[in-house]
């Protein structure tokens, strides 16, 4: 039987322990990475649980909120028509045309040598704020013409302060065919068409020419 003695054992064996620290080293590395990446995971894990807590959360207020807000939605939405409907009803009276201080007015500039006879008044449906008002009538006096012309100029200086813009013009004035007594004689006399426009602003048209005949 052949016997092998190996002397270089030792220096084998060195050798053998550098082959394998590399390894060890690429092992621990490796083990290093991988205890990264879970620790990454981990965090993420827990960071997007977090957020899916919160999520929910919220999700949950607003499911609670939505039909409150839905009927506030609907709460606004007819207090906006009711205030609509309000600003209009006062956008109406605040236009509104009364008739009463206009007549009023009347009484106080007609004198007693005038008798009116018509007097009409309409609102045109122009979309101008203005009234047109028609009066028919018959003045006496010794010049009837200079009565019935200074009617026309009162009426357009008494509603002057009320009004925006007054337009006062004769639509007939002619001589009268009849006498009438007053203050105990005999005078002649003059019939008048006047049209008295009142505007609620300044958007009034120009006077039309006044026709007269005698």
């Amino acid at each position: 039987m052949a016997l092998h003695l190996n002397l270089y054992h030792e220096i084998q064996k060195t050798k053998a322990l550098k082959r394998r620290d590399p390894l060890k080293i690429s092992l621990y590395v490796l083990g290093a990475i991988a205890i990264a990446f879970a620790t990454y995971y981990v965090i993420q894990v827990l960071y997007m649980h977090s957020l899916v807590e919160d999520f929910n959360k919220k999700k949950a207020d607003y499911d609670k909120l939505a039909p409150i807000a839905k009927t506030a939605k609907k709460r606004e939405e007819e207090l906006t028509l009711k205030v609509k409907a309000s600003d209009a009803l006062v956008q109406r009276l605040e236009g509104r045309f009364y008739w009463a201080p206009v007549l009023e007015q009347f009484i106080t500039v007609v004198p007693r040598e005038v008798q009116m006879m018509r007097l009409n008044g309409d609102l045109p449906g122009d979309g101008l704020p203005r009234c047109a008002i028609g009066i028919d009538g018959l003045s006496a006096g010794s010049d009837p013409r200079k009565v019935a012309e200074q009617l026309r100029t009162a009426l357009a200086d008494a509603f002057k302060t009320r009004f925006k813009k007054v337009t006062s013009t004769f639509r007939t004035l002619e001589d009268g065919t009849e006498m009438v007594m007053l203050d105990g004689k005999q005078t002649p006399t003059a019939t008048f068409a006047i049209v008295l426009q009142l505007y609620l602003t300044d958007s009034a048209p120009e006077q039309a020419p006044t026709r007269k005949k005698r």
